[in-house]
């Protein structure tokens, strides 16, 4: 398969970026488990790696752009040599933080890994492998480093932790604490550690003499060789302890979701305190105690534990699934989840508490509204963002003003649906009509799935209005360039026109239209209608469309594609679609598909599949995730956002606006050093667009043709028309498309 670039960016996806260049935009908030290495603090988050330099301040978080197979990691650990390891669901991923990058890559049949241990430096994971969960064991030889065995229990469930205590390995299991050995007794033989103690274990940590051993009647302190001893007995927050580190003999410190503990030989005493803020791991040094939250981490000096905690996080986005994302103009776009929205620059919405303990530099704050279950869609009207709540009690759609960071404008509100005593807004789906109109598509208890919105009127359509057409299952929505409503139900779809004021129109006409004129019963997942007129339908066989016409009697003028035999052939018969795919169209009118297995599908308006039949996935890019909720368009720098389950994917296409003229044309790199793996990029190109090198004689020393052009980009690779590298000096590049306009640019080119 052809594999993409892969750009490496801190910053913003700048003018200077390669068609196929990818890069990740991620949440790194959200923090699984920590550990320390020096003076370095070591996370493992929802959106990567995270580096914090403690004595710096220096932050610095690592996603798939520098080399990270997965970034939705669960565990990390310092191994030998240095080597940090990182779980999560694809694998094993071994980090050099000395090189900046990955060692090495196991995905064996893992399902996921909840924790590391070393022991004679060698490395076990505690795995899920293949339906089993066990121990992996890992070595290094010759500076390398080999996978060697898989240790699996039939008879446990799970493996939430595992440590190193003296010559063996304890894991934390639904058959309580067990170990061993595992140079002298296979792992399948390990029993019960501690016979004498008989409780549920819920945490354990380990330093090189002593074990901290919490249970949900007790908090144990084990001196190597020798028997538990009970620090704390019956106290009720005993049982809320999720995370305990050692400190020193008989002294630990330990969290709940919101308190950290001082634990001594009777005494579990609370410290800080803060009931918005969800705590997940806990570790300490000779600095103090490091805190990881769900909301980045902190650290409080020393290990006086009345002291308050310095939060520490960089301003980012807070949604790390996005569900929806749009663009809205000006290098900014907004993503939504039911967890929260994120506005580029970042301001966030978040649909928890927020603490008022967190670092000033992250702009988050609760969100006045429930958002539900989860965000059907967003759509930009007259500067504000129009968001679609399925599930939520507080409204079916919210408009947000985004002017100025976010700031709720307006609630809009369908019909409702009953779920017992619980009453909720369900809505599918929201488009907006040339006349600014907002219509949206909801379950409800009244049978009227079809709601109208227009400044403070509403009004809610019934099956019974529409003569029996509608249905109360309708899952798509859109409109025409006619200005026709058009949904889509197990029935089939539904053309809608109105004359005069949607609240009381003079004239309506409804009418029904067969998704497949041969199959009846052919379901639309998501329909979109193109400027050019044709309705786009995707169903669970893949990609049709329907070329639309003026007449309300006789809307369809055809249903393609087709195949030779002149039957119906859709795009993508193999992909894989539900209600949550999406259709949408880029600057060039492009149709891009998504799915929540199978990354995004491209179809080009001449029926090309682009950059191939595969689209747009993690085995041929940098894509964040195989799981695409949703993707928008920067038409101007021509980018495509692609909102994934694990964040954002920003990629650069080849169909920007159009450009006018040549007055936009860049070149990098300038100077330009050769020879380089990288070639010369020309770009703000017009379509149809040609080039030519040449020395300032105006000797022709390499023509590029149109055919070589990508969209609104060229290349050049420092070599003239025979394959030879030029020399230093300065060349002219001229171009021109074929209608006659031209311009002349000048590049500086370094022979090293």
């Amino acid at each position: 398969m052809k594999r993409l670039f892969i750009l490496i960016m801190c910053a913003g996806l700048s003018a200077q970026v390669r068609i196929g260049e990818m890069r990740s935009i991620t949440s790194s908030l959200h923090v699984r488990d920590m550990t320390k290495d020096g003076t370095n603090i070591i996370l493992a988050t929802g959106g990567g790696l995270v580096n914090y330099e403690s004595n710096t301040g220096d932050y610095t978080v690592y996603t798939k752009d520098d080399g990270f197979a997965d970034t939705d990691l669960q565990t990390v650990h310092i191994g030998p040599k240095g080597l940090v390891w990182v779980g999560s669901k694809m694998g094993v991923q071994i980090w050099d933080s000395k090189t900046e990058s990955i060692r090495d890559w196991f995905q064996l049949d893992i399902e996921t890994v909840s924790g590391f241990a070393t022991y004679q430096d060698m490395i076990y994971g505690a795995v899920k492998n293949d339906g089993q969960w066990g121990i992996m064991e890992f070595i290094h030889a010759n500076e390398k480093i080999y996978y060697r065995d898989f240790y699996g229990r039939s008879d446990i469930q799970y493996i939430d932790e595992i440590v190193t205590f003296g010559d063996q390995l304890l894991l934390r299991t639904d058959l309580g604490l067990i170990g061993g050995n595992p140079h002298l007794k296979h792992p399948i033989y390990w029993e019960k550690s501690f016979q004498n103690i008989n409780e549920k274990v819920l945490t354990v940590d380990a330093s090189d003499k002593v074990l901290a051993l919490v249970t949900d009647k007790a908090i144990y302190a084990v001196e190597l060789g020798k028997d538990p001893i009970a620090l704390i007995r019956e106290d009720d927050n005993i049982r809320s302890i999720k995370s305990i580190s050692v400190i020193e003999n008989n002294r630990f410190t330990a969290i709940s979701d919101s308190i950290i503990f001082d634990v001594g030989t009777d005494r579990l005493s609370q410290g800080f305190t803060d009931s918005d803020m969800v705590f997940t791991e806990i570790i300490t040094d000779q600095f103090g105690i490091w805190v990881g939250s769900h909301v980045g981490f902190g650290r409080i000096d020393g290990r006086e534990f009345g002291s308050p905690l310095n939060h520490i996080a960089v301003n980012g986005p807070s949604v790390q699934s996005p569900e929806a994302i749009q663009f809205i103009g000006n290098d900014q776009w907004i993503m939504a989840s039911k967890n929260g929205l994120s506005l580029t620059g970042w301001a966030n919405w978040s649909s928890t508490s927020v603490s008022t303990n967190l670092n000033p530099n992250l702009n988050i704050q609760k969100s006045p509204i429930y958002l539900g279950r989860n965000i059907s869609n967003i759509v930009h009207l007259n500067g504000k963002i129009l968001i679609g709540l399925n599930y939520s009690s507080s409204a079916g759609i919210v408009s947000v003003d985004v002017s100025n960071g976010l700031t709720l404008d307006h609630l809009y509100y369908p019909r409702k649906l009953s779920f017992g005593l619980e009453e909720l807004y369900a809505v599918k789906g929201i488009v907006v009509d040339k006349k600014d109109n907002i219509w949206s598509i909801s379950e409800n208890n009244e049978n009227e799935p079809l709601s109208v919105f227009k400044g403070e009127d509403t009004r809610h359509i019934s099956i019974a209005e529409s003569g029996g057409k509608l249905n109360k299952n309708v899952n798509a929505i859109t409109v025409d360039n006619f200005n026709r409503i058009w949904t889509g139900s197990p029935s089939g779809l539904v053309m809608y026109k109105y004359t005069g004021d949607v609240m009381d129109p003079t004239a309506e006409v409804w009418a029904n239209e067969m998704v497949n004129p041969g199959m009846p019963k052919r379901i639309p997942l998501a329909m979109n209608v193109s400027d050019k007129n044709r309705l786009w339908i995707l169903t669970p066989v893949g990609l049709i469309y329907k070329n639309l016409q003026v007449s309300e009697t006789n809307p369809v003028t055809q249903t393609g594609p087709l195949g030779n035999n002149n039957e119906l052939y859709p795009y993508f018969p193999n992909g894989s679609f539900d209600t949550q795919s999406k259709i949408r169209f880029d600057p060039r009118g492009n149709v891009w598909v998504t799915s929540i297995t199978d990354g995004v599908h491209i179809i080009t308006e001449n029926g090309e599949y682009w950059p191939d039949i595969n689209g747009l996935n993690t085995s041929n890019s940098n894509l964040l995730s195989n799981h695409v909720n949703d993707v928008t368009f920067n038409g101007n720098e021509g980018l495509a956002y692609i909102a994934t389950d694990k964040g954002v994917s920003v990629i650069r296409i080849p169909f920007a606006d159009k450009k006018e003229s040549f007055s936009s044309v860049g070149i990098f790199p300038s100077p330009f050093r050769i020879p380089d793996a990288q070639p010369m990029t020309i770009e703000g190109l017009k379509d149809n667009s040609s080039l030519m090198i040449m020395t300032l004689n105006g000797r022709v020393i390499r023509k590029i043709p149109n055919a070589e052009v990508q969209g609104y980009q060229a290349f050049w690779d420092g070599r003239d028309s025979q394959g030879r590298l030029v020399g230093s000096g300065v060349y002219l590049i001229a171009i021109y498309d074929q209608k006659g306009a031209s311009s002349m640019e000048k590049v500086a080119v370094i022979r090293k």
